[in-house]
């Protein structure tokens, strides 16, 4: 659906940071060590933003993406159960997901172990669920019909890559660090982007020391487990092989945006990155007053990776804004807050739903402003609103004018259309990729599964 009275005018670019969360980023911001964030907070408006349960990443960042609910963009879990010899499956529900007499059967009923048995047998299968369940138009295919150029990167449930007016590089490149020979023309779109970027991947896996000093200061034992480390053992889950794996994930994600926005110049980018794992693994050691039998000398050698990893962090947000203009409109969001848990290996948690985090800076955007009351729904409608697009009426948000300078919303009236859905999309049927299986594992290392 083309709007060729569109006045947009405005590029935007929206940065995802998984699992962000005031408690640790308000303090760095005040103490000037995240300066590109703070930069964007005085330039903006800042808030809470609220989510939902089950907070689970997926579900969110498509509702962030397509300003719709779970039950109607369709990505209802982390996986797809899909029965070997089928090419159909059913999102993998949590209990707090089902109704109250499904989850009773359940629970007593057999359902659990019958699927467990099926699991261990090999007759059942974990499958990412992919872009072709979402249901709902996400942001990036609302600028590509109306003739903007778009580059996505690392988002949830992103793969197989969307074909776009411009690029994606989908959630699955990721995993590839390893072995970038799995890959498939599905991993990104175009299909030879990937192989244009494949430079930017390191070229043993390895990770030198002056880099993890950025972190904590490592000594030989410690290099020795990182050379060694196995992200996906997932008899012994490692904060170490987590922190490797994520941060030259991250690395790559720098170096390959700013690649993305040097090449095709997209009106739209949006990118994740994350603090979710890093915070799952260290925070015992942040705050260790939360946990019992904590050794001190670990607490002082790892107690500043969180924080360190925010601030490297803010640095990857710097690199994406210098590739931009001044005219750009940026949002920087998380999905759900994060906090400590009690209990290892998995120290910290977000299962309460702790609100997130909501930045928006750029023209038109209120100055040095503290908002309150935007959700995970008002993300798209409130970025259309300020890019000039229209905003679908069948959105479950709404504009949050408060995040608007004064006069601008009458110079640039928000224009409404009924939906962007003018065809079915979306598909049951499940497609398998290269690195299901390191995906699914990395999932279980976080503990995101009911046992096997």
């Amino acid at each position: 659906m083309v709007w060729e009275d569109s006045d947009h005018s405005r590029k935007v670019i929206l940065i995802g940071i998984d699992s962000a969360t005031w408690h640790v980023l308000l303090p760095l911001v005040r103490d000037g060590r995240m300066p590109n964030v703070g930069r964007l907070m005085e330039k903006g408006v800042a808030g809470p933003l609220r989510t939902f349960k089950p907070t689970l990443s997926p579900l969110i960042w498509a509702t962030i993406v397509t300003g719709k609910s779970p039950r109607k963009h369709g990505i209802r879990s982390f996986v797809t159960l899909k029965p070997v010899g089928c090419r159909r499956g059913i999102p993998e529900l949590r209990p707090r997901q089902m109704s109250p007499w499904f989850r009773r059967l359940y629970r007593y009923g057999g359902l659990a172990f019958l699927k467990r048995a099926l699991l261990r047998t090999g007759l059942l299968k974990r499958v990412p669920m992919g872009s072709n369940m979402r249901r709902c138009k996400a942001l990036w295919n609302i600028f590509s019909e109306n003739g903007e150029v778009v580059a996505v990167l690392n988002w949830w449930s992103s793969w197989p890559a969307e074909e776009v007016n411009g690029c994606v590089i989908s959630q699955s490149v990721g995993h590839l660090i390893r072995n970038v020979r799995a890959a498939s023309a599905r991993d990104t779109y175009p299909s030879d982007l990937l192989s244009q970027t494949a430079s930017f991947f390191p070229k043993d896996g390895g990770l030198p020391a002056e880099e993890l000093r950025r972190f904590f200061e490592p000594d030989e034992d410690d290099m020795q487990k990182i050379r060694e480390a196995s992200f996906w053992d997932e008899e012994h889950p490692s904060p170490l092989a987590m922190l490797k794996f994520d941060y030259l994930t991250h690395k790559y994600l720098g170096r390959a945006s700013t690649f993305c926005q040097s090449r095709y110049q997209p009106d739209f980018l949006a990118v994740l990155l994350s603090v979710d794992a890093v915070q799952h693994f260290f925070w015992h050691y942040m705050e260790p007053q939360h946990f019992k039998g904590i050794d001190p000398g670990d607490v002082d050698k790892f107690g500043k990776v969180i924080e360190r990893y925010y601030i490297y962090t803010d640095e990857l947000v710097g690199e994406l804004l210098r590739e931009a203009g001044e005219d750009t409109v940026v949002f920087v969001v998380s999905d759900h807050g994060h906090g400590p848990s009690g209990e290892l290996p998995w120290s910290g948690r977000h299962d309460k739903g702790q609100d997130g985090v909501i930045i928006a800076s750029g023209p038109g955007i209120r100055q040095g402003t503290w908002v309150e009351g935007a959700t995970v729904y008002d993300v798209a409608p409130t970025l259309l609103a300020a890019t000039g697009l229209p905003v679908a009426r069948d959105f479950d948000g709404r504009v949050r004018e408060g995040f608007f300078s004064d006069g601008f919303l009458a110079a640039h009236p928000i224009r409404y259309v009924d939906t962007y859905e003018t065809e079915k999309r979306g598909s049951s049927e499940v497609l398998s990729g290269e690195v299901d299986e390191e995906v699914v594992a990395r999932l279980r290392g976080l503990g995101y599964f009911e046992g096997l």
